[in-house]
């Protein structure tokens, strides 16, 4: 009687710490899920996740710029990079090179950055409605980039607003030397740097010569 009593007290105990266990874990589950459903994902995360992607699907259009050099498509490195303090969005876009960018390939070097920015300029306002004012097309991407099918903004038609957007987002292309290139030649990167909107008077070259 006494090792019934005893196993009956054993099979208790397992029993009910098998139901507080697997309550806790219902209850765990319950709270990460809870947790992630009420992150808010703001329509400026979802921009910037869009112009991530776009940026991104630039990279076989850069690549043709360097049809005998054979830039391999993996190397070039694209990124949107925010920052709350400057209230800049900056739309990265880095190609390695394997010659060039000394002094005396100066204006090769800087048509080749104006001609690869305006590629990847072009590519992502392709979808635009086409026109030659570069304003338009750039406003119309923004709109469409920060807007949800069930929140269309109300910001779009305050032009001071959208020209403000317009010209807090940059897009930056680097032709930077690779290491082999930048040891052997001691040579620093060339960046072609401008709005979404920018025309060729309105974009800056930069370069550094050491």
């Amino acid at each position: 009687m006494k090792k019934i009593i005893i196993n009956f007290f054993i099979f208790s105990y397992l029993f009910f710490n098998f139901i507080s266990n697997s309550y806790s874990e219902d209850s765990n589950k319950k709270d990460i899920t809870t947790l992630l459903r009420n992150q808010q994902l703001t329509v400026f995360d979802i921009g910037i996740f869009r112009m991530k992607n776009d940026l991104e699907n630039t990279k076989s259009t850069v690549s043709k710029h360097f049809p005998s050099d054979k830039v391999n498509v993996d190397h070039i490195y694209t990124d949107v990079l925010t920052s709350f303090w400057r209230d800049t969005i900056d739309l990265i876009v880095s190609i390695p090179m394997n010659k060039n960018l000394k002094k005396e390939n100066y204006m090769s070097d800087m048509y080749r950055c104006k001609n690869i920015f305006f590629s990847v300029r072009d590519h992502l306002l392709r979808k635009q409605n086409e026109s030659n004012y570069n304003f338009n097309r750039a406003s119309s991407y923004i709109i469409t980039t920060f807007s949800t099918p069930t929140s269309w903004p109300s910001w779009k038609y305050d032009q001071k607003q959208v020209k403000d957007l317009i010209s807090m987002i940059q897009l930056e292309v680097t032709l930077r030397p690779t290491n082999s290139l930048a040891l052997s030649e001691n040579v620093s990167p060339i960046r072609c740097r401008g709005d979404l909107a920018a025309d060729n008077d309105t974009l800056i070259i930069s370069k550094k010569y050491n």
